[in-house]
């Protein structure tokens, strides 16, 4: 396509289907404009008082409707409105023989049928020819559990066909051009429903049909209009480790020779309670590569869920504690930290998030994506599928997956535009790091613009963005932003930034100086013109709550936390036998 079609289509019937809700909500997600188009109208030649503001239009149906729609047509005609479109995606080929016979009346095949897939493991191709469809998922193969697809497209004669994705039983996604109209055909029987609740993240192993082609196509056919990032910014967060030299399989020396081999970056999730127990060579080694290795804040003493409470006065001081020992670290040994909070074992409540925000942390990052308590559980789909987690204050967490997710997660939260942020402990580096080398080594085939930072920077650095005329919008998610300019003239950006209690905020900064905001509609905005070769850092600042009094636990409290943190560095440095060997 010459130019990127400006509005979506979406062809139903006159009562919309759970599927076409299902649709229009990820259509909604990505800011996709779109018009419904009922089989009636489309009969009735209606579509070009729908189109006449958007030239450049797609059509998005199921298969059952584009059949009812053009049951009158010759095979191998089209009405003028269908040949106009720039593509058509369709989905949901029931094995019946409407949906069989517009099979073959689009593909000109007339020998083309549609084959279920039974509920067993199958392995998927995606393609490696097409690129700037399939992005970082490009010629992987995928191990698909049992129903994560559940029908397949058997073409053998189509015009101009192309596999997209593809398996034994045929194709589950596929591309092909017929008497002038551009096609792609989706085999899965049904659209995700994005509002579903989620407690684990999301996995394209288990939720592939219905979730990846969609995707796929929609990046790619209004990649003009669509949220889109210009980077995908990784880190590597390793956690727990003091800053010594050494901790379990992690020798910090050895980490560094690694991170210069593979270029990648590393930050340490450092338990506040550890600032006085710290090496200066080694923290010399963090001032001294800097765009290496960064740490951020991981809990507060790292107890069992620690940030799973839902108090608001304990939660307030445990944050009060770790800033002033953090404050403590940098005091003794100048050396800075991203303020970003990894929550310990994973485990927050809706109240801990929202304690990060008015304690002046910039965002969270965590594997968990739903709060410790199931009953407080609000996240869905969608939000797993943004750039970080927003639904709880609209504070964000970013999401992190550790390498055995498989590198299809990684790649596929690639597409939607996430950051790549790795998870791990010491124990990645056993043998040396053998493992992670290959998972880098992995990450760096993919076909992306793979960006290795430190988590602040990170952070601060993966948003939504989208063209408008002259104007960039930008989806602020972080309480941080930073935006260079690297073109020639001044660039103009238009910030919005979601917040539903505006009253806590204080002020919002242009590289710390105060600006004037608007605010509507729950969202604050902003326009900032960054003149060339400069960057803007941008940020969000609350009123914070009053002193709380750290370290008031009591001497019992204090006495159980130091005993739990040595028996786990005793675990962790000598409870395993290849390690303890190799140190006799």
């Amino acid at each position: 396509m010459d130019t990127a079609p400006s509005i979506a289509l979406l062809l139903r019937s006159g009562t919309p289907s759970p599927d076409d809700c299902n649709l229009a909500e990820i259509l909604d997600f990505f800011g996709i404009p779109w018009t419904a188009l009922t089989v009636s109208e489309a009969k009735g030649g209606n579509v070009a008082s729908l189109t006449a503001s958007h030239p450049q239009f797609s059509i998005l149906t199921s298969a059952p409707c584009l059949a009812e729609t053009l049951q009158s047509c010759k095979t191998g005609t089209f009405p003028a409105w269908l040949t106009a479109a720039a593509s058509v995606f369709i989905y949901g080929f029931q094995a019946v023989d409407p949906c069989r016979a517009l099979l073959r009346q689009i593909t000109g095949d007339p020998e083309a049928d549609i084959r279920g897939i039974d509920a067993r493991p199958i392995t998927v191709s995606v393609t490696d020819t097409f690129p700037d469809m399939c992005g970082p998922m490009s010629a992987l193969q995928i191990q698909l559990e049992p129903g994560a697809a559940d029908a397949a497209l058997v073409i053998r004669h189509g015009g101009e066909l192309q596999s997209i994705v593809a398996a034994p039983e045929g194709h589950l996604f596929a591309g092909f051009a017929y008497s002038g109209v551009r096609f792609f055909a989706d085999a899965s029987l049904a659209m995700v429903d994005i509002r579903e609740r989620a407690a684990i993240y999301f996995d394209v192993k288990k939720r592939f049909a219905g979730a990846v082609p969609v995707v796929m196509y929609l990046k790619w056919s209004f990649r003009g209009v669509c949220w889109t990032t210009s980077e995908t910014n990784a880190c590597l967060i390793i956690d727990d480790p003091p800053l010594r030299p050494r901790y379990g399989f992690l020798d910090f020396g050895e980490l560094l020779q690694l991170a210069n081999k593979q270029t990648f970056a590393t930050t340490i999730a450092f338990i506040p309670w550890n600032w006085q127990r710290t090496n200066r060579d080694t923290v010399a080694a963090f001032q001294q590569n800097s765009g290496k290795l960064s740490v951020c804040v991981h809990g507060c003493d790292h107890t069992r869920g620690e940030f799973a409470a839902r108090s608001v006065d304990l939660l307030d001081r445990k944050l009060k504690t770790a800033k002033c020992r953090m404050q403590s670290l940098l005091n003794k040994t100048a050396l800075d930290h991203d303020n970003v909070m990894v929550f310990p074992q994973g485990a927050f409540s809706p109240e801990a998030v929202s304690a990060l925000k008015r304690n002046g942390f910039v965002a969270a990052v965590n594997t968990e994506v739903a709060p410790a308590d199931d009953t407080s559980n609000e996240t869905t789909l969608a939000d797993l599928w943004s750039v970080a987690i927003a639904r709880y204050g609209e504070f964000s967490i970013y999401t992190r997956r550790y390498i055995d997710h498989g590198i299809e997660n990684f790649a596929f939260d690639g597409i939607l535009g996430k950051p790549c942020f790795i998870a791990g402990h010491h124990d990645l580096f056993r043998d040396h790091g053998s493992e992670l080398t290959e998972f880098l080594r992995q990450l760096a085939s993919l076909r992306w613009k793979l960006c290795w930072r430190t988590l602040g920077d990170a952070v601060c650095r993966s948003y939504s963005i989208r063209r408008d005329g002259g104007t960039s919008i930008v989806k602020m998610v972080a309480e941080q932003l930073r935006i260079e300019n690297m073109e020639a003239v001044t660039r103009r950006i238009r910030v919005v930034k979601q917040e539903p209690q505006v009253v806590s905020l204080k002020d919002v900064t242009v590289n710390q100086d105060v600006v004037a905001y608007e605010y509507m509609d729950g969202c604050i905005r902003l326009i900032v013109d960054i003149p060339p070769g400069r960057t803007a850092d941008i940020r969000c600042v609350y009123h914070e709550p009053p002193d709380a009094f750290p370290d008031s636990e009591s001497v019992s409290y204090q006495l159980g936390v130091a005993v739990r943190r040595y028996l786990s560095e005793l675990r962790d440095n000598y409870g395993h036998r290849d390690l303890f060997r190799c140190r006799m």
